[in-house]
């Protein structure tokens, strides 16, 4: 190494030729390297949907749900498998064990067991199953509104979709409202009835006419040319439809669909309004593909917007909603907002203790190792995204440690009349192993989290993965690009008349401020057990304050601007009742302040929070309003308390039955705040319980919107065929079926499939009073012959109700009681302490039944676990380092207790800033504990160097304590001075990086002046257990 450093010393044209590469293709990487809002990740989920048109939520769970479930039981790697039955469709959710199988071998695996499934209910789609990530994810919406027709808001959709789907970084566009054109053939019964057309071989005409069969190829006669066959039949038109043959009649005459039926284009039946501000809207949500730059692509699709409002009517307008770039720049312009102010506030504090051309010299790594880690983002396809910026914010305080402590002995060498170039290559090499120690040791701290489990840990991976980088690349700096700049930038001793001010402030740091630490260091040597004592006391008594006065809260709500209402109507509430019902909630939400409200859609006929949620929720008597807030920098109020306002003025309308708010979370996704899952067999004895439990919650303070998920149905009228009656009249059951789905909903017969879209063909029969339940009694089908029966005759009709959705995990039956919280009032752990010391007596009273806690306690204990993992990890690995670096047990030992030291100054940090622990603060603690004991490390190293050379055991400790206070001052202040920005926004907010930055920034500043006051006395009393018993544990 030392040959190394003195190379690049003696060369220092290839050293300042390699800077100036560094920085072009580091400016270069900045402009080409990708944006987006998250790495990435796979979530470890698998999701199977099946479509059931028609199916009740029984029906979907007894012939669909449970078979498949019982296929799937057979699969490895599954942690856990929920589903939810509901009407029309069945959703099987499958959380994969990362260690046992990947997302890719899982879906193949599942999609092995869909192909091979037998037992799939005619009129079921084919099972869709999908391995959910982040590659293809929403970048922005825009919202086409208008006092205009569907019609015309439907084709300024379409036009815009081909514009926006034109861009390469476009994966797709899905739309939110927009209703599929539908040919109707409406039936005339009695047409049917005089030429003898049942509905059967109707449909049946429709199916195999609009077909386009490969029939092979054939050689021409000449042999010279090869032609394919295909017999075509497929339908282009509506007219096509209209002139299809159903059979001929006895005189050999072709029976037209145009003889028995009506037909029009129209829009398939409604089952999603979508709103924008109150207004009927259609969304178009833009999703970017995996490589493609997120800010770019906004930006562009953004000009299309602008560009197609002068061409569309007056009437239309199209209103940008959801725009996720904001926040991408947002966090790069905290990045380079703190990153400015960082290295003017390093610059400054460097200037006062070196000379000013050292000082610049050592700030340039943070500029440096910014551009290379971006050079080698870019090279090996790392993104730019919210996660690793955060972990550039980080490290942005670091990146001159080690610059400072080889600037600083070079300077030490320059004083003592050495050339530049030899201070340069003496100061260096003197101090590259505990400079490299130093930084392993911060790299050692960040790296366990580079392999925590769960979501939580791949989303965070970038963290750490950014600044290992960073590190690596000022370390790179710091021995060999430094000295070579110092050698040729660095004039010799006359550096110092440069600089009164410098001469000024070395009197004050030389002769008072040392002067000062060195006699209260002579002081705590002196009673160093009592401090010892209080260094413990501080210690512990800190630990059990921070567990019973201080909050835990898996991601506090600072930053979150958005958060979504539910709203329930009694079932069986059709789509445009319940579109005047939530009117009210709209009016009061539209009345927030211009300074608060951004924007809200309304989605009526759905509820479903992504699209890895099994329990999606849809029917006419669903709602979901999403509020999206203005930024929090801007407005007085925090999501919380505007969404506690709009709570309370809304109350409960009339006609609505269930209103819940939740909140938008900041970080991965995580469940319900409170959530237990209530399994068993019987839902009568399951609801008991869950009553039980409601009525427990509602007494706990600060819990908020407690709600189960069980959900009447809507009422259903079971057709009880008589067979033999049926069989008499010419009819099957599954013809009785299809005659009475035709007659009020419609049955689709086949699909025309055209270059643009795909257009259904629903047959319904036309004249059938269709309302109220005793309609029923006055239907009349056509059986195979084409006459009218009636249905009473064959069916008799028996009124029952069933239930809206069934949700299964671990394969038994499920209600879940969920709630959220108010976080000013109490948390998460807290509310479900409380549940977990009464809900043991509730399990005695129902013994059939199990109990299981799930939603964001679950996620908690797994991310804690995965922290704790990665606590012990970092610890062993720094310990293992330092015993490498100082070749004994002992001194690595000392050097490990600096990190209660940190731990202590991250709690009361927390406290006095009235923030709560939380996932993100604890990460921080976490790297702290790499951060600072890097002064222990270079403050022993000189210990051993002065004992090494002659000096006792106390005055090594003060010289030591004197020639490294300076540095130790240096790189705790830049690193504090790198944090401090982010913490307090003076270069830009972003509160989701805040709880790091100030555990961190703080907790590396009160932790050092705890190393430099409480180190010296425990190395002292080593001293005195080493003498005591020998040097025995020393060898």
């Amino acid at each position: 190494m030392n040959a190394l450093i003195k190379y690049f010393v003696d060369k220092s044209l290839f050293g300042n030729l390699l800077t100036i590469f560094v920085f072009a293709f580091g400016i270069y990487s900045a402009i080409e390297i990708k944006r987006e809002a998250f790495p990435n990740v796979t979530y470890d989920i698998i999701t199977v949907a099946t479509v059931f048109s028609g199916a009740s939520p029984e029906e979907t769970e007894k012939l669909i749900t449970t078979p498949l479930e019982r296929e799937f039981k057979e699969l490895d790697g599954i942690k856990k498998m929920t589903s939810v039955s509901v009407e029309n469709r069945s959703s099987i959710v499958m959380q994969l064990d990362p260690d046992q199988i990947t997302a890719e071998e899982a879906k193949a695996d599942v999609q092995d067991i869909v192909d091979r499934f037998a037992d799939l209910p005619e009129g079921a789609d084919k099972p869709l199953v999908l391995a959910l990530d982040t590659k293809m994810l929403p970048i922005i919406e825009i919202a086409v509104t208008g006092a205009t027709t569907e019609e015309e808001l439907r084709q300024a959709a379409k036009i815009l979709e081909k514009e926006i789907e034109g861009l390469k970084e476009v994966a797709r566009v899905e739309f939110n409202g927009l209703r599929d054109y539908e040919i109707k053939v409406q039936l005339d019964p009695k047409k049917m009835q005089s030429l003898h057309v049942s509905l059967e071989e109707l449909i049946t005409a429709l199916k195999k006419q609009n077909i386009s069969i490969p029939g092979g190829s054939i050689t021409s006669a000449s042999g010279a040319e090869e032609m394919i066959i295909r017999t075509v039949g497929d339908f282009k038109s509506i007219k096509d439809v209209e002139q299809t043959v159903i059979r001929a009649n006895a005189l050999s005459e072709p029976i037209l669909v145009g003889q028995v039926a009506h037909l029009e284009m129209g829009f398939e039946p409604i089952k999603l309004r979508y709103q924008v501000r109150g207004e009927h809207a259609i969304g178009l949500t833009v999703l970017k593909k995996e490589n493609a730059d997120a800010i770019t692509l906004v930006e562009k699709v953004r000009a299309l917007v602008d560009k197609n409002k002068t061409k569309f009517s007056g009437e239309i307008k199209l209103t940008p909603i959801n725009d996720v770039s904001y926040f991408i720049k947002r966090r790069l312009s905290v990045l380079s907002g703190n990153l400015i102010i960082g290295l003017f506030l390093v610059l400054g504090l460097l200037s006062f203790i070196l000379p000013w051309r050292v000082a610049v010299l050592t700030a340039l790594g943070i500029p440096f190792s910014f551009f290379g880690c971006i050079a080698i983002f870019h090279y090996f396809g790392v993104s730019l995204n919210l996660i690793s910026v955060m972990g550039l914010i980080i490290v942005s305080g670091m990146l001159v440690d080690d610059a400072i402590v080889v600037n600083d002995n070079a300077q030490r060498y320059l004083d003592m009349g050495l050339s530049p170039k030899e201070a340069a290559a003496k100061g260096a090499q003197e101090v590259w192993l505990p400079v490299a120690a130093s930084v392993l040791t911060t790299v050692a701290s960040f790296a366990p989290l580079l392999f925590m489990s769960g979501i939580f840990g791949k989303f965070l991976g970038n963290i750490p993965l950014g600044v290992i980088i960073a590190l690596a690349v000022s370390l790179f700096e710091a021995y060999f690009i430094l000295p070579t700049h110092f050698a040729s930038f660095i004039k010799g001793r006359s550096i110092h008349k440069e600089s009164r001010l410098l001469k000024y402030t070395t009197n004050i740091w030389d002769n008072f401020l040392v002067i000062k630490y060195l006699s209260l260091l002579d002081w705590l040597i002196k009673r160093r057990y009592l401090v010892i004592f209080i260094s413990v006391a501080f210690f512990f008594g800190s630990l059990l304050f921070a567990k019973y006065q201080m909050k835990f809260i898996l991601f506090p709500p600072g930053g979150i601007e958005a958060f979504v209402i539910n709203v329930q109507a009694p079932i069986g509430t059709p789509i445009e009742k319940m579109t005047g019902l939530i009117k009210p909630v709209e009016e009061v939400i539209e009345n927030l302040p211009n300074n608060e409200l951004d924007s809200f859609t309304a989605k009526i006929g759905l509820q479903q929070m992504d699209k890895a949620d099994p329990m999606v929720r849809r029917g006419g008597e669903y709602a979901q309003i999403i509020v999206y807030l203005t930024p929090e920098t801007g407005r007085a109020r925090t999501s919380m308390e505007i969404a506690d306002d709009v709570r309370k003025k809304i109350g409960l309308p009339q006609g609505l039955s269930k209103i819940n708010f939740t909140q938008i979370g900041g970080g991965p996704p995580v469940g319900n705040p409170v959530s237990v899952g209530i399994r068993g067999g019987d839902y009568a004895t399951i609801m008991a319980a869950a009553l039980e439990i409601k009525n427990r919650l509602s007494s706990v303070s600060g819990v908020t919107d407690i709600r189960d998920s069980y959900y009447l149905g809507k009422r259903e009228i079971i057709l009880d065929v008589n067979k033999a009656e049926a069989a008499a009249a010419g009819l099957s059951v599954s013809e009785i079926g299809q005659n009475v789905r035709a007659s009020y909903e419609g049955l689709v017969a086949t699909t025309i499939k055209d270059l643009e879209e795909e257009i259904d063909v629903r047959v319904s029969l036309l004249g059938v009073d269709v309302e109220g339940e005793q309609s029923l009694e006055k239907l009349r089908i056509p059986n195979r012959s084409g006459n009218l029966v009636p249905v009473k005759k064959m069916a008799n009709p028996v009124m029952s109700q069933g239930i809206a959705s069934y949700e299964h995990e671990g394969f038994e039956r499920q209600v879940r009681v969920m709630s959220e919280i108010n976080t000013d009032i109490t948390t998460a752990v807290e509310a479900n302490k409380e549940v977990k010391k009464w809900l043991p007596e509730i399990a005695k009273k129902y013994p059939g039944l199990s109990f299981h806690f799930g939603g964001e306690d679950f996620d908690t204990q797994e991310s804690m676990i995965s922290l704790g993992r990665a606590f012990i990890v970092a610890v062993v690995g720094i310990a293992f380092l330092l015993i490498l670096t100082f070749k004994n047990m002992l001194q690595p030992m000392l050097v490990l207790t600096t990190i209660p030291m940190g731990i202590v100054a991250a709690v009361w940090t927390l406290y006095l800033h009235g923030r709560p622990l939380s996932f993100l603060a604890l990460i921080g603690v976490i790297s702290l504990a790499g951060v600072i004991v890097n002064n222990a490390i270079v403050l022993i190293d000189f210990v051993n160097v002065a004992r090494a050379n002659g000096m006792d055991r106390f005055a090594s400790i003060r010289s030591a304590a004197q020639m490294r206070i300076r540095p130790i001052f240096l790189t705790t202040a830049t690193t504090v001075a790198g944090l401090l920005p982010t913490a307090y926004g003076i270069g830009g907010l972003d509160p989701f990086v805040v709880p790091i930055a100030l555990t961190l920034g703080w907790g590396l500043a009160f932790g050092s002046v705890l190393t430099t006051i409480v180190l010296p006395a425990a190395l002292s009393v080593l001293d005195d257990v080493s003498e005591f018993f020998g040097k025995v544990f020393l060898r």
